[in-house]
Formats: C-alpha cells, sequence, structure tokens
C-alpha cells in the first residue's frame, strides 16, 4: 500500500524546463527511444526580439524608404592614373615666347576603328621665329596615343606622321571624306592644319589640297564638323579668336600689342567671323561667302564679334535640326537656330545682364532643353546651369575655360565636370609666382538643383591643373566616363571614374549609311515601362576638346528596356529590342 503514493509523486515529477514529464516519455528518453526536437533554452526569450526587430525594419522602411535613384548626390570618385596609363612623358613645348596661355586641346576618338577610344592632343608649340635650335628639341605640337586595351596608351605620334610643329590651339575629328576613317582639323594662331587619315595608322597633311590654306593671319580656336546643308557630306564649321592685317607680320602684331602671352586677346587685333567651309565631295572645300547666316556683330564697336572659344552643337528645341552656339571670352554667349535651308539665325530670347568671361564650360549644357522661367520666358538650359552655379561675375571668371558632361551617377540627367582653373592676376602676363592651376570640380545634376562634388571622393582632393580642353570617355570600357584634361602647362591628366552605380544602363553607336558615319542628326529614343529617354546624335564638342562620340542613357532605376527606336537623318524609323543591358550596342542603318 506504501508504494503507491511513491509511483504517483514520481509520476508528476517536475522537469528542468518547468513543465511536469509523464512516466512513459521519461522512460522513453531513458531508454533513447525518443529523437523529437528539443526546444533551445533561450528560443523563448529570443523570438520575441526578433520578431519585433523584423517588425520594426519594415515598418521604418515603409515610414522612410531608401530615396530613389538621383535624388541624392552620389558618392563620387575619380582616380589619377596618367603615369600608369603612359600619359605623363608627353608634355606639349611651352617656351617663353608661346603666343597664348589659352592652348591646349584634346579629342577623344577612334581613329583605329578597333573598338577602342584613343587620345589626341594638341599643344602650343614656340614662336615660328625663334632660334632653330628651339625649333630642334621640340618634342612636337601635337600627340596621338593609341588605346592598347590594357588601361594604357601607346605614343605613336611618329608612326602616324603627326610630329609637326604648328602653334596649336584645338582640334575636331570627323570623316570628311566618307572612307571610314575619321580625320583632324587642328586649330592654330596662325595656319590650321587638315590631316587626312589613310586607314593605315598614318595621317597626311592634305591642308593646301582641301583648299584651307587662307587662314594665316587667323588665330584659330573652336572647329566643329557638320554637315550644316544637309547634302550627306561633313562641313567645317571654325571660330577666330582674333584676326591680324595681312600686311602685319604676327611677330610685329603681338609687338605692337605690347601684352605677350595672356588669356585675353591682344589689344589692336580684329575680330572674325565663324568661317564655314562647304565640303565639295572631291576633297576640297569652299569658303561660303556670308557664313550661313553665322555673323555675330559686336553692338558696342559694330565690328565681327572678337574673342570667339567655342562652337557647340545642340538641338535645345527638339526640332531634330542641329543648331549652334558660340561662346566667347569676354561676351555673352549666343544661339544660332538651324532654318532647315542650309541658313541659321540668331535666337533672341531674353538674356541675363552681360557676363564678362561667361564661356565655353557653361556651353557645354545646351545639350539640355529650353525650361520655363519665372517670367514666363524660356531659357535654354545653360543658363539656368550659369545661374545655379554662381549667380555672380567671380564664379564665371573662375571657370571660364574647359568643361564636359557625363552621367556620373547613371541617372539618366547630364552632370557637368569643370577643370577649374584659375584666372592669371594679371590678364596681361603670365605669373611664375601666383598660383596658376585650379582644382577640378564635379556639378551634380540633381533636376531642380546642382550641387558640387570634388572629384577625389568625399574628403581628397585631385591635384590643381591648368586645364584647358576637357572632354569625357570610357577608356577602359567598363561602362562609366572617365575624364581627360588637356593643359597649357605640363602632361595631360587622366582621371579614372571608379564609381560603381549599380544602376544599369545602355551606350549606344550608330552607323549611318547615308550622310554622315556617325549619325550626327539621328534622334534616339529608349523606351522603359517607365519613361521615353530621347537623345540626338551629334558631335560633344566644349572648349578646344571633343568628348567621345556615343550615346550614353543612364536608365535609373528601369531595369528592362523595351526597344529602341532610331530615326535617322535621312527619314528612315528603325527599331532595335536590345537583350541585355550594361553594354554598348552598334546599330547599323538599315
Amino acid at each position: 500500500m506504501s508504494a503507491a503514493p511513491s509511483s504517483r509523486v514520481e509520476a508528476n515529477r517536475v522537469t528542468a524546463a518547468g513543465g511536469t514529464e509523464s512516466p512513459e516519455r521519461r522512460g522513453r528518453s531513458e531508454r533513447g527511444g525518443d529523437h523529437g526536437p528539443s526546444i533551445p533554452p533561450l528560443l523563448p526569450i529570443l523570438l520575441p526580439i526578433v520578431v519585433a526587430a523584423i517588425a520594426s525594419g519594415v515598418l521604418f522602411a515603409w515610414w522612410f524608404p531608401p530615396p530613389p535613384a538621383g535624388t541624392t548626390p552620389p558618392a563620387v570618385r575619380f582616380t589619377d592614373v596618367t603615369a600608369e596609363a603612359g600619359l605623363a612623358e608627353w608634355e606639349p613645348p611651352v617656351t617663353e615666347l608661346s603666343p597664348t596661355t589659352l592652348g591646349g586641346g584634346v579629342v577623344c576618338f577612334d581613329y583605329d576603328q578597333d573598338g577602342l577610344t584613343d587620345l589626341f592632343f594638341v599643344g602650343g608649340g614656340p614662336w615660328p621665329w625663334e632660334e632653330p635650335l628651339a625649333k630642334r628639341i621640340s618634342r612636337g605640337s601635337m600627340a596621338l596615343f593609341h588605346n592598347l586595351g590594357n588601361g594604357r596608351f601607346a605614343d605613336i605620334t611618329l608612326a602616324a606622321g603627326l610630329n609637326v610643329e604648328l602653334q596649336g590651339m584645338g582640334a575636331a575629328a570627323g570623316d570628311f571624306d566618307g572612307d571610314g576613317w575619321p580625320d583632324l582639323y587642328v586649330t592654330c594662331v596662325g595656319q590650321d592644319r587638315l590631316f587626312r587619315n589613310l586607314g593605315r595608322g598614318r595621317f597626311e597633311d592634305v591642308t593646301e589640297r582641301a583648299g584651307l590654306s587662307d587662314a594665316e593671319n587667323t588665330w584659330s580656336t573652336g572647329a566643329l564638323w557638320l554637315d550644316y546643308d544637309n547634302d550627306g557630306k561633313l562641313d567645317l564649321i571654325v571660330t577666330h579668336y582674333a584676326r591680324w592685317p595681312r600686311e602685319v607680320e604676327l611677330a610685329t602684331a603681338f609687338m605692337v600689342a605690347r601684352v605677350g602671352r595672356s588669356y585675353g586677346a591682344p589689344a589692336g587685333f580684329l575680330g572674325a567671323f565663324p568661317t564655314v567651309y562647304r565640303n565639295l565631295g572631291d576633297g576640297k572645300f569652299e569658303a561660303l561667302p556670308g557664313g550661313a547666316g553665322l555673323r555675330d556683330v559686336d553692338p558696342q564697336t559694330g565690328f565681327p564679334q572678337a574673342k570667339a572659344l567655342a562652337v557647340v552643337p545642340v538641338d535645345p528645341n527638339g526640332d531634330g535640326r542641329i543648331d549652334l552656339m558660340f561662346s566667347y571670352h569676354t561676351a555673352e554667349t549666343t544661339l544660332y537656330l538651324n532654318n532647315g535651308d542650309g541658313y541659321f539665325r540668331r535666337w533672341t530670347g531674353s538674356l541675363d545682364r552681360r557676363r564678362e568671361g561667361a564661356s565655353a564650360n557653361y556651353a557645354l549644357a545646351s545639350s539640355l532643353p529650353f525650361v520655363a522661367a519665372d517670367d514666363g520666358e524660356r531659357y535654354p538650359a545653360w543658363q539656368g546651369l550659369a545661374r545655379r552655379l554662381g549667380g555672380g561675375r567671380e564664379v564665371f571668371l573662375a571657370a571660364k575655360l574647359g568643361a564636359a558632361l557625363l552621367d556620373v551617377d547613371q541617372d539618366g540627367r547630364l552632370d557637368a565636370v569643370a577643370g577649374g582653373d584659375a584666372i592669371e592676376a594679371d590678364t596681361n602676363q603670365v605669373s611664375d609666382t601666383a598660383p596658376m592651376g585650379g582644382v577640378a570640380q564635379l556639378w551634380w545634376n540633381g533636376g531642380e538643383r546642382w550641387e558640387p562634388l570634388t572629384l577625389g571622393g568625399r574628403e581628397e582632393t585631385l591635384p590643381p591643373v591648368m586645364a584647358r580642353g576637357v572632354a569625357t570617355l570610357d577608356f577602359d570600357g567598363d561602362g562609366d566616363r572617365d575624364v581627360v584634361v588637356a593643359q597649357h602647362r605640363g602632361s595631360p591628366r587622366l582621371w579614372r571614374n571608379d564609381r560603381r552605380a549599380g544602376l544599369p544602363w545602355l551606350r549606344i553607336e550608330l552607323v549611318a549609311k547615308h550622310g554622315p558615319r556617325d549619325g550626327t542628326g539621328a534622334r534616339v529614343e529608349v523606351h522603359t515601362p517607365r519613361k521615353i529617354l530621347v537623345q540626338t546624335m551629334m558631335p560633344q564638342t566644349s572648349y578646344l576638346a571633343q568628348s567621345e562620340s556615343f550615346l550614353d542613357f543612364g536608365l535609373s532605376e528601369d531595369a528592362r528596356v523595351q526597344r529602341i527606336v532610331v530615326h535617322w537623318p535621312g527619314g528612315g524609323r528603325q527599331e532595335v529590342r536590345p537583350q541585355t543591358l550594361n553594354r554598348r550596342i552598334r546599330i547599323e542603318e538599315r
């Protein structure tokens, strides 16, 4: 009788977890026959904490969602790879008698059509009346670097036949004879030069044969290849900084001016209208009388507007015709609209007050469309950019030279990079003691605002440069644009874009069969589920510089492209459906 209570007590033994364990279950456990899951002792404590954390994260993401792409400035980082790319050894010959501090141009183009973008640099050479010894020791006024495809370039200037002495300013690339090889036009103080690409890695000076040897008394700056009259052949438009009387030698003209080298045109030199050279189709050109209506008269003097810096092709009104914008050293930028009949007319919309020094680096932003202002007028977007960037005269003067466009964060909006070069303390002299260089800066386009960012990252800045021509290219083929800078004094600078935006993109190359080979004037539409992105193919020029001519489409958060529609200049329509993104697409006209 006494055993029963003992059995009942054992049957109700309390377990370590705080419950009771039956004799049957205890027996199975002791025999090792129960292999069911056991609950970890801390699970009842940790599980509510984990659930609460997940719930809090979901609620936080709902209440405070991450900003959409393109609404906050990106983390930008560019790395100076000049030395490792093989560009540091070339330095343009600049002597005490160099004619100007304005020079230093760069062109990004694929001279041998191997799919890799090459680099061509122009630097101001010594005066033509210097001692023969100084000429003999010159390392050349130009340099052509071949892209090897491994992040390095090779100097092939001598092999290409471009080791020519000249007082160079800038250059422009274009296939004027339609043979598939891009040619080079070099602007100079004195006679400009046309170099025809022979297609075997060699160039030939055809200036005189082409009928272009008529500018010995002209100081030229910007140049642009453009089929202005829609006859299928590339014509040439050249801007002139100044001109001197034919009966006066250049040395005498500068001696009378008594200003030596400077940003400004020497006093006493004359202004000159742009020259439009019509392509006759047989390797020859003729200067067009009247310059297709490109006649900008200085209202204060009645003479041609002087000190032209650049000519930029734009389509601000979206009519498919390439318009032209001219920038000047000491005058406001002017816009000429294309009539479509081989002539241009000056745009007469309202402008800001005259801003001395507002020049080519903001001309680049004109590829954006017209925007509405508070007073009801419509302004080109370059004016809006200029207003947002400074609103003051000093800002324009401090950044009046090289700049270029790129979509640094692939959000579909073009950002601007400026060389940041400083002005001279005395515009009539070069100072060897005052700092002449400036720090390059990126202006991020936030849609409704522009914000300055440093190219070196959040905590670093790249070394100061005497930037002149500034251009963009994807030299390493990783899908983002890098920056190349031509300096007045010193070797070029190549800044690699090391930012990984993580957003989809497309790069489009056009090959036209009717008209200019690069498809200038073609309207390209990229259709995504959310929107339609539109760009017009045209040379990407700025002050003494030409960027590689591809259309880059940053797709922001759109991970799919439904179709690409190309409206060719000749009237044809072509549709392409890309299978993948983040790559370069070559579209040939059917």
